[in-house]
C-alpha cells in the first residue's frame, strides 16, 4: 500500500498560462460555495491560487470532505457534460479561479493538441484517489490521520493545517472524540501542535512512519 500512497498526488507540470485566455476569470471569498453537489454543471475550474476543499453531504446532512485542491489543479470536470455534481466545492481561503464551459473546452481541445493529455490525466488522478480511499479504510485511526494531515500538507505546502478536528473527523469518517484523542496524544509526544484551529506539524518524517 505504502507504494500507491507514494505515488499519490503527482504534480503537474504543464504551464496553464496559456489556457487561461479561454476561461472566464472569478474571485471566490472564503467560505464561498462555487458549485453544490445535485447541481447540473456545464464546464470545469482550473484553480489559479487559494484552496479549495471537495465534500459530499450524507444522508444525515453531515458532510465528508473528499479531497482538498490547491493552486494549479482542476476540478468540476465530471460535470462538463452537463451532468449533475456529486459533490460540493468550497472556497477554504481566498480564491482565484477560472472557469471553462463546454464550448471553451472544446475549442481549446481544437486549438492545443497537448491540452486534451494533461485533462485525462488529471481526470485518471481523481479515479485513483477514490480506489485508494477503498484501501485506507484498512487503516487503523492514527494512520488513517496521520496520512490525512500528510496529504493536507502538501496540498497547503506548509506544516500550518488550517483545519479543524472536525474537520478531520469529516475526512476520514473518524470520530471527533477519537481525532482528539490522537492529536492529543501526538501533541503531547511533539509531534504537532495545536494553534487556534490550525495544527501544525513538527515531526512530518515520524509522521509518515505511522502509515508507511
Amino acid at each position: 500500500m505504502s507504494m500507491i500512497l507514494n505515488n499519490k498526488h503527482q504534480e503537474q507540470n504543464v504551464s496553464w498560462q496559456p489556457y487561461l485566455k479561454y476561461g472566464e476569470r472569478q474571485f471566490k471569498k472564503q467560505k464561498a460555495v462555487i458549485y453544490s453537489q445535485g447541481e447540473i454543471g456545464s464546464g470545469f475550474y482550473y484553480l489559479h491560487s487559494g484552496l479549495v476543499k471537495i465534500v459530499t453531504v450524507k444522508p444525515d446532512g453531515s458532510q465528508k470532505i473528499l479531497d482538498m485542491h490547491g493552486e494549479g489543479k482542476l476540478f468540476g470536470e465530471q460535470a462538463i457534460d452537463e451532468l449533475a455534481y456529486f459533490s460540493s466545492a468550497i472556497a477554504v481561503e481566498n480564491t482565484v479561479l477560472y472557469y471553462f464551459s463546454k464550448a471553451a473546452f472544446r475549442e481549446m481541445v481544437q486549438a492545443c493538441p497537448d491540452f486534451l493529455p494533461f485533462f485525462v490525466d488529471s481526470i485518471v488522478q481523481k479515479m485513483r484517489i477514490l480506489s485508494e480511499d477503498i484501501l485506507l479504510k484498512a487503516f487503523t485511526a492514527e494512520q488513517y490521520i496521520a496520512y490525512s494531515l500528510s496529504k493536507f500538507r502538501k496540498t497547503y505546502r506548509s506544516d500550518k493545517i488550517s483545519m479543524t478536528q472536525q474537520d478531520i473527523a469529516n475526512c476520514t469518517g473518524l470520530t471527533r472524540i477519537t481525532v482528539y484523542k490522537v492529536l492529543k496524544k501526538w501533541k503531547e509526544s511533539n509531534l504537532i501542535d495545536i494553534q487556534n484551529r490550525m495544527i501544525v506539524i513538527k515531526e512530518q518524517e515520524k509522521l509518515s512512519r505511522i502509515y508507511h
